[in-house]
């Protein structure tokens, strides 16, 4: 009798805050207010999202990574304690990421105006033991890493194999994150050794390998090529589905590798930040269903955070920055910038510059931006009757749709053709275009602008695959690889 069909959870990045690391006065504010997602109230998040799972029918959770804030033991401690009052209702597998052992080496708690350095924190070298009830010691099999970290291979279920991977380093300066030679052999034999047994195969490791063009904008062409190497090498060696956190931003993306073989990336938002995303697999004879719900509410210190609050709280430093702006708040300002780690000396300098231009900024919308834009353009670069449509938007506004878009993978979708798509698109590609017509020759300037005005109309329409639900069909996969 087949085991099909096998449902199981996935979150990622729950980032897990600990309230012994202070959670009230102005230090603690500046660092919240700074954060996509959630610090204190990820208790409430991770705990919904729990008991969400523990009725939706899945069999196991899968979680790749960043489980606390920042590496500070009592926030494993505290997480730990969660997934194992979890683990009485299904197994958890985790692996752990470099906030798990806090790889910057500045683990922080807050008191008043003032923050502190002095916290403890759980060592690289111990974290596979510390969380060795979730998944190591139930391994099929464990390679561990020069970090003494590991690598394992389980089996949650007759008929599916998961590869939790452990990317952290991979020991070369040059290319980060990834794995050693000896590693990648492990990870060929696991695949080899699944397929021997009848097994389907999916792995999850923490980071991300495919930059979105938007990514681009933000982190250039990094170790990109490594990065996609790394997918073409999963996909030849018969191992076509990985899970990823990291970005916590929402996308399928795909590839196809010069022997012909499909490879599915499902990068997953954080579950501690919008929009809270809990993905569910449903693995079948025939192929995955990936499908995505949401957090629709959850409580933490006896306050109700909503999606919308979420969402809100996503948007909440661009806000602040522009509110300092327009109040002339300078002290206010440059708290933010330093809650970035900005110095104080660059933050004072940047509100000289900022303050007259974000507050044209929170004033100005759309009708008035297409005019301007098309003036220097000297043409048509917004369409005129789009811009007319949607004239009323406050130009802030769309900036904070763009961002929540990025996060959640484009929910709200703004087809090709719509006023919306029009307007966004056409500004987006301006910058690039002035550059050029100016004969700016900055190849690090005109390859960003590039990908902004490649990135717009992904954001606008969530690019060719459905980031949310989307079905792989195995026997579309691994045509050379059998």
């Amino acid at each position: 009798m087949s085991n099909y069909p096998i449902k199981f959870a996935l979150i990622t990045d729950p980032h897990y805050f600990s309230a012994k690391l202070g959670c009230t006065g102005d230090a603690y504010e500046r660092r919240a207010a700074s954060d996509q997602k959630m610090l204190a109230p990820s208790r409430g998040a991770v705990i919904a999202a729990l008991e969400k799972i523990k009725t939706s029918g899945a069999r196991f959770l899968l979680i790749p990574g960043d489980l606390s804030n920042d590496g500070e033991r009592c926030s494993h401690e505290e997480m730990r304690e969660l997934l194992y009052e979890f683990k009485k209702t299904m197994p958890v597998f985790v692996t752990t990421a470099t906030h798990d052992w806090c790889c910057d080496g500045n683990p922080r708690r807050y008191e008043g105006d003032q923050v502190f350095h002095d916290v403890d924190t759980v060592p690289v070298g111990e974290l596979r033991d510390f969380y060795k009830d979730f998944g190591p010691e139930d391994a099929v099999s464990e390679f561990f890493t020069h970090q003494h970290n590991s690598s394992y291979a389980a089996r949650p279920c007759e008929g599916l194999t998961v590869l939790c991977l452990n990317d952290d380093q991979n020991g070369d300066p040059c290319t980060g994150s990834g794995y050693s030679e000896e590693h990648w052999a492990w990870i060929a034999e696991q695949v080899a050794a699944a397929k021997a047994r009848g097994d389907k195969v999916v792995a999850m490791q923490h980071h991300h390998m495919f930059l979105s063009e938007f990514m681009r904008v933000i982190n250039g062409n990094g170790s990109v090529q490594y990065k996609e190497e790394m997918a073409r090498r999963f996909a030849d060696m018969g191992m076509p589905v990985m899970f990823t956190g990291h970005s916590h931003m929402t996308s399928i993306r795909k590839i196809v590798t010069d022997a012909g073989n499909p490879f599915y990336e499902i990068n997953v938002g954080s579950i501690s930040g919008y929009p809270a995303p809990i993905l569910y697999g449903t693995v079948t004879e025939d192929g995955i269903q990936i499908n995505t719900e949401y957090l629709d509410s959850f409580t933490y210190d006896g306050k109700t955070y909503t999606n919308d609050d979420l969402r809100e709280h996503a948007t909440l430093l661009f806000k602040n920055v522009i509110d300092a702006a327009h109040t002339g708040d300078k002290r206010r300002f440059e708290a933010l910038m330093e809650s970035l780690s900005m110095s104080h000396e660059k933050a004072d300098k940047l509100w000289k510059k900022a303050k007259p231009a974000l507050r044209w900024l929170e004033k100005l919308r759309v009708r008035k931006a297409a005019r301007i834009i098309n003036f220097i353009a000297c043409g048509q670069q917004i369409d005129r009757k789009a811009a007319k449509e949607i004239g009323d938007l406050h130009v802030t506004q769309i900036i904070y749709d763009t961002f929540a878009a990025i996060l959640d993978g484009s929910r709200d979708k703004h087809p090709e053709g719509t006023a919306y798509y029009k307007v966004f698109v056409g500004a987006c590609a301006f910058p690039l275009k002035m550059v050029k017509r100016f004969h700016i020759k900055n190849g690090g300037l005109l390859r960003t602008l590039t990908h902004l005005k490649d990135a717009a109309p992904e954001l606008m329409t969530g690019g060719p695959l459905n980031n949310t639900d989307y079905f792989i069909e195995w026997e579309n996969l691994l045509v050379n690889n059998q």
